[in-house]
């Protein structure tokens, strides 16, 4: 990106970048209950009513930086409220808010809700009766379904097939039987009944601990990334998508790939994270409106003056899930000295808070004059 300094206005369009870290929909779903942010806000309705519901605030047009301007925003009505209800505040860090963000999206988005009768027919439909008997007799030589572990989502049970996909692929080369395609809501189906018909057992042993690798990590070290380069590289080319989408695509390509690596348990999870995190761009920020708006908004008056006390924000690497975390933790302090000297907490639009971002983290060499 050229850079023109001298006492014409800056222009630098930062281009639509990807998400600065992978959320987990998982275990932002566990931090979103541990933390307690159930008591006032709810998703899809279950929780507590005095906030709103936030699986309706970020839908699929909404980016980190639109929930980052959102959080900012209404900042000051949470704070009130929090110390109305003498409330206090959970620590939250980047990856907390990361991992928030994907359980926010996918609340909406990525369950579909299975149907067990439906399933029951995809199992028959994709031949898997021929070897998973459903009364445990006959020629099958798998499990029965009722005797399988029972499934812990949609996903793990993917994972589960995955690891058994080269003794599947022999069984059916065996029998003539075509490998199952499947549709993500096939998926959700099958899910659906198995875990209808295992569930009534009791469960035995403990369910291994989901794996902390990052996804882009396990991706790497399984050899993906090695075939999805250059042409193949999967960033930014299946907007829309879902967790599951991901899992089930990676099932169906499985029998065209030379070498399937097995995953642990998690791994397809992390693995399909990190590809649906691929897809969603960033809005490109400008430098120059991002001045503009920093001296509009009155954020010059406090973080570019050394007598104020207010730090200031350049030298650091600034994401929207950084600076909601940094809000977090410093909004009741700034929000306190605004009413002090009578002045109003400014509002902020997804298109200027990417603007924003795009000027704290432009070059320490680069003028915005």
């Amino acid at each position: 990106m050229g850079l023109r300094v001298g006492l014409i206005f800056l222009v630098a369009v930062l281009p639509a970048t990807e998400l600065p870290r992978a959320g987990d929909a998982d275990r932002g779903r566990e931090r979103f209950r541990g933390l307690g942010c159930i008591a006032c806000h709810s998703v899809d309705g279950e929780g507590g009513g005095y906030a709103p519901d936030l699986a309706k605030q970020i839908g699929r047009e909404v980016t980190p930086v639109g929930m980052a301007a959102h959080v900012w925003n209404r900042g000051p009505l949470m704070w009130r409220m929090v110390r109305t209800r003498r409330l206090l505040l959970p620590e939250l860090d980047e990856q907390d808010l990361a991992d928030l963000y994907a359980y926010f999206y996918s609340a909406r988005y990525f369950d579909r809700a299975p149907d067990p009768a439906r399933g029951r027919q995809v199992f028959h439909w994709e031949h898997c009766a021929e070897c998973h008997t459903p009364g445990g007799t006959g020629s099958g030589a798998a499990p029965a379904p009722a005797d399988l572990p029972p499934p812990d989502s949609p996903i793990g049970l993917l994972e589960r097939m995955w690891n058994a996909a080269g003794r599947m692929a022999e069984a059916m080369a065996r029998k003539r039987v075509a490998w199952p395609d499947l549709t993500s809501q096939e998926a959700a189906d099958l899910f659906g009944w198995l875990a209808e018909i295992t569930r009534k057992r009791p469960l035995s042993g403990e369910m291994p601990v989901p794996s902390d690798d990052p996804g882009e990590r396990v991706f790497e070290r399984k050899g993906c990334k090695a075939c999805h380069t250059g042409p193949n590289a999967l960033s930014g080319r299946f907007s829309g998508r879902t967790l599951l989408d991901f899992a089930v695509a990676m099932w169906n390509h499985a029998p065209a790939m030379r070498r399937r690596p097995v995953l642990d348990y998690g791994e397809l999870r992390q693995v399909s994270g990190y590809l649906w995190a691929l897809q969603i761009s960033q809005p490109p920020g400008s430098m120059a409106r991002g001045k503009v708006c920093f001296t509009a908004k009155g954020c010059t008056a406090c973080h570019e003056q050394a007598l104020t006390g207010a730090p200031r924000l350049t030298g650091r690497r600034w994401d929207p899930f950084v600076l909601m975390a940094v809000l977090w933790r410093r909004g009741t302090i700034m929000q306190g000295k605004l009413e002090s000297t009578g002045r109003s907490w400014p509002q902020l639009t997804a298109a200027e808070m990417a603007d924003v971002i795009a000027y704290l983290n432009r070059p320490p060499t680069a003028r915005s004059y």
